[in-house]
């Protein structure tokens, strides 16, 4: 695993800053246990072996992410969070500007980590 293991809701953001960023989706599936839900589309929601997939669009583009929590709420080992990211520079010759607010839900599991149950970047789009 990577340096930090999120042990708070708060940290789990920047958790999956610092995996994005090692452009491995390996490092990144490590907070996604299994059942997690990813959408990297809207209306098209990923699990289990789907997730690696759905995490290499953007980790190909080979540019950092930045993340910027805006709200965290937490209820015992559940946790929603509004989290703004984005994602820019130069990748294969060509200017990139994603950003997006992603509505998340993390569970704490029996480890005492947090990790995501649905990993949502596209927020209520």
């Amino acid at each position: 695993m990577m340096s930090s293991s999120p042990r708070t809701p708060h940290e789990v953001p920047a958790a999956f800053a610092e995996r994005f960023n090692t452009g491995r989706v390996e490092r990144v599936l490590e907070l996604f246990p299994g059942g997690a839900v990813l959408v990297p589309e809207p209306g098209a929601p990923v699990s289990g072996a789907g997730l690696a997939g759905g995490l290499a669009g953007h980790l190909s583009l080979g540019l950092p992410i930045s993340v910027a929590p805006r709200h965290v709420y937490v209820s015992g080992d559940v946790a929603l969070l509004i989290v703004d990211w984005r994602i820019e520079g130069t990748a294969a010759g060509e200017e990139v500007a994603l950003r997006g607010t992603a509505t998340d839900v993390v569970r704490r599991g029996p480890d005492g980590v947090w990790r995501y149950a649905v990993d949502n970047p596209h927020g209520t789009a």
